[in-house]
């Protein structure tokens, strides 16, 4: 029985090399046993199986069909795993809120400013992109800062309109100011809004990751 398995999944090459390809197609397409492993698993068999067939092949001198073999069993091998890491990375989303100790962080990487620990979320939303195949996802975020902290804030602000920073600039508005980012290559990936509201002592932050 091993020295059959050894001729006519070892030796004779293109043995396996037709039911490395007859066990994709089944694999992709899903004819056999539908909604279950097997596919996937006569798939991985036969791709080990001409795995070493190929390696046979290559000791055995006849290295064009060896390294021809194992080509053919890399390649969509390969493929697959980069589906499956464009797949893992769809999954690596932000959650449907931004985590607490991530709002400081954000906001200051953004523009500059640095807001108090003592906030109230009014609004905390992350929503992520109907039918996008990599991780773009949007950023709704509202906060409420004590009175006692808008001169602290308000600071901050004249100090960014009379100095240049390579993330934006400030700009005053009739309820406060909005800070304009620079179009420099993270904004252009991640474009956002921000404005600080200094009546009701309220910040906000619209992000969209593409």
């Amino acid at each position: 029985m091993t020295g059959l398995l050894k001729k006519y999944l070892v030796i004779k090459w293109w043995i396996p090399l037709a039911f490395f390809g007859i066990s994709f197609f089944i694999f992709i397409t899903g004819i056999i046993l539908p909604n279950t492993d097997f596919g996937f698993n006569l798939f991985a068999c036969s791709a080990l199986i001409m795995l070493i067939s190929s390696i046979w092949q290559i000791i055995k001198g006849k290295k064009m069909i060896g390294f021809a073999l194992l080509a053919t069993a890399l390649t969509p091998i390969l493929a697959l795993g980069f589906m499956v890491y464009l797949f893992a990375g769809t999954m690596n989303k932000p959650d449907d809120e931004l985590a607490l100790d991530r709002i400081e962080p954000l906001i200051k990487e953004k523009t500059d400013l640095s807001i108090p620990n003592d906030f109230e979320i009014l609004e905390n939303l992350v929503e992520h992109t109907e039918g996008a195949f990599d991780s773009d996802y949007s950023i709704g975020l509202k906060i409420k800062y004590q009175e006692s902290e808008e001169k602290h804030i308000t600071e901050q602000i004249h100090n960014g309109i009379k100095s240049e920073s390579k993330n934006g600039i400030w700009k005053r508005y009739e309820n406060g100011f909005n800070f304009e980012h620079n179009e420099n290559e993270i904004n252009r990936a991640e474009p956002f809004h921000f404005k600080v509201d200094t009546l009701s002592n309220t910040i906000e932050l619209n992000l969209m990751h593409l």
